[in-house]
């Protein structure tokens, strides 16, 4: 007897259009104001332009591309002067949705942050930087749902998906220095917080969403602010 053919799992085409541009837009393969073009996009990956569409709506959402009047789609500018913005309200809602997670989170959510810090740690001892990215942000979506406050899980969110490239790019110069430190703080700052929830301990999870917080805007900090000057040899 003949088996049914099997039929191929609807979307994932979409799944792959939006994973291959959203690692080429965090990894700036992909410049800001880059036009995406269905139709060459369609050409590129061998689909038709409905899964395409289907990716650049995801990827709009999140705040990687940006919808035009006459519809077409750009990547989304890169807002360089947000960046001391971004970093004020990214240690303010560490911190405090890792303190009222150490409170409010259940067991279940409790069991998804742990899952996901461990997915966390072994992408970045890959050093899969789009994969890094994606988890950094799922891990502290996690924590900010387990606070009990929808508002701040939605602050989040916004948060996380304007500063998706600002983190790219820092990665990728990391990655280009080959700073190794970064593994190891990065891996242990998120395993802190998570004992510190998993403890009910609010004010080290507080504590420990700082420190997390510190990992990258520290290093971020000195990189933004290093000038070409100081490399030169003074004589």
């Amino acid at each position: 007897m003949a088996k049914p053919e099997r039929k191929p799992v609807r979307g994932s085409g979409a799944d792959t259009v939006y994973e291959t541009l959203r690692a080429e837009i965090l990894t700036l393969k992909m410049e800001p104001g880059t036009l995406l073009d269905e139709t060459d996009l369609a050409e590129r990956f061998g689909l038709s332009r409905s899964p395409i569409r289907e990716a650049l709506i995801r990827l709009a959402a999140e705040g990687l591309v940006k919808t035009l009047r006459n519809r077409s789609s750009i990547v989304a500018p890169f807002d360089m002067i947000a960046i001391p913005s971004f970093l004020d309200a990214s240690e303010l809602l560490y911190r405090l949705t890792a303190r009222l997670a150490a409170t409010n989170r259940t067991q279940v959510q409790l069991g998804r942050i742990k899952h996901i810090h461990e997915q966390h740690s072994v992408a970045t001892r890959e050093r899969d930087m789009a994969l890094m990215i994606r988890l950094n942000r799922e891990f502290h979506l996690a924590i900010a749902d387990a606070s009990g406050n929808a508002f701040y899980a939605n602050w989040m969110r916004q948060l996380l998906d304007q500063g998706q490239r600002i983190l790219g790019s820092y990665l990728l110069d990391v990655s280009e220095l080959g700073d190794h430190d970064l593994e190891g703080h990065w891996i242990n700052a998120h395993l802190a917080i998570v004992e510190a929830i998993e403890a009910r301990d609010a004010d080290a999870a507080e504590a420990a969403g700082r420190r997390d917080f510190e990992t990258i805007a520290v290093r971020m900090h000195e990189r933004l602010t290093e000038r070409p000057s100081k490399r030169l040899a003074l004589t």
